[in-house]
């Protein structure tokens, strides 16, 4: 605790530092529940740092990936797209802070995972089926011609949730907790959640942990959707070593209606 506290104190400004040329392991585990059926998807990414003249360069490629993730929403439809890339690498380039400033060919990149999302659309003919095609279309379709600050953005998320220089500087100003709105998706749509965010330093490193709840609409009625997150973050790296995002939904009744859970966890 006293190392941690030394070092943070240490630091005016957010500093990045992640390891150089070493082979870092990302690790994603979502498992999401409905009623009694439960999904699992895995996705490996290997991501190596390296020194560029103005920051760093980070080479990251997606390893095999167990199915199962949702594909109603953008964001689980890009994750699920992002797992049919098995095998490439995607070079970004970073400035000294972790920002995400360019992608090497971002234009073939960008294609390849579109195809890959696209992919994704079941090819029944039932009725059920066909609608959940026309939705992953629809999204596809939308996700195509997105301009390029939001293709870079889409596909920096490769590596930037690892990146978070700024907490270990937060963490340097102890404060109390804080009240947040967050937003949050759930199989009833999405919500605003009013919560509280706390900033702690451990012996084991930076914490930083979000508690909300918050009502959604479900038709005339309401279901209530609760989060819990939190990231660890290594201080001397400024890199996020493990995270954990769940989110509940009750029915209107009160009873647990879906589940979902996440875990990242970063390994040299």
């Amino acid at each position: 605790m006293i190392a941690v506290a030394l070092l943070i104190a240490t630091q005016a400004a957010p500093v990045f530092a992640p390891p150089l040329d070493r082979p870092l392991v990302m690790t994603t585990e979502t498992v999401r529940t409905e009623g009694t059926t439960t999904r699992r998807f895995i996705a490996h990414r290997t991501v190596r740092f390296s020194a560029a003249a103005d920051g760093y360069r980070v080479a990251v490629t997606l390893d095999a990936a167990a199915p199962g993730e949702d594909d109603s929403d953008p964001a689980g439809l890009l994750r699920a797209g992002f797992a049919r890339l098995a095998g490439r690498t995607v070079v970004l380039q970073l400035d000294r802070a972790g920002s995400v400033v360019s992608i090497d060919d971002l234009p073939a990149t960008w294609r390849a995972v579109i195809d890959g999302m696209g992919a994704l659309a079941p090819t029944g003919t039932d009725p059920e089926t066909r609608q959940r095609a026309a939705r992953v279309r629809a999204i596809v379709a939308t996700l195509a011609v997105q301009p390029e600050a939001t293709q870079r953005r889409m596909i920096g998320s490769l590596v930037t949730p690892l990146i978070a220089p700024e907490l270990v500087a937060e963490a340097a100003t102890p404060a109390p907790p804080r009240a947040v709105r967050v937003p949050a998706t759930s199989i009833y749509g999405k919500a605003e959640l009013d919560g509280l965010r706390a900033v702690r330093a451990r012996p084991e490193g930076i914490e930083i942990s979000v508690s909300a709840t918050g009502p959604v609409a479900v038709g005339t009625a309401s279901a209530t959707i609760t989060l819990e997150t939190l990231r660890r973050v290594d201080p001397a790296t400024g890199l996020v070593v493990e995270s954990r995002e769940q989110v509940e939904t009750l029915a209107p009744d009160g009873s647990l209606h879906s589940e979902r859970l996440t875990v990242t966890r970063l390994t040299r």
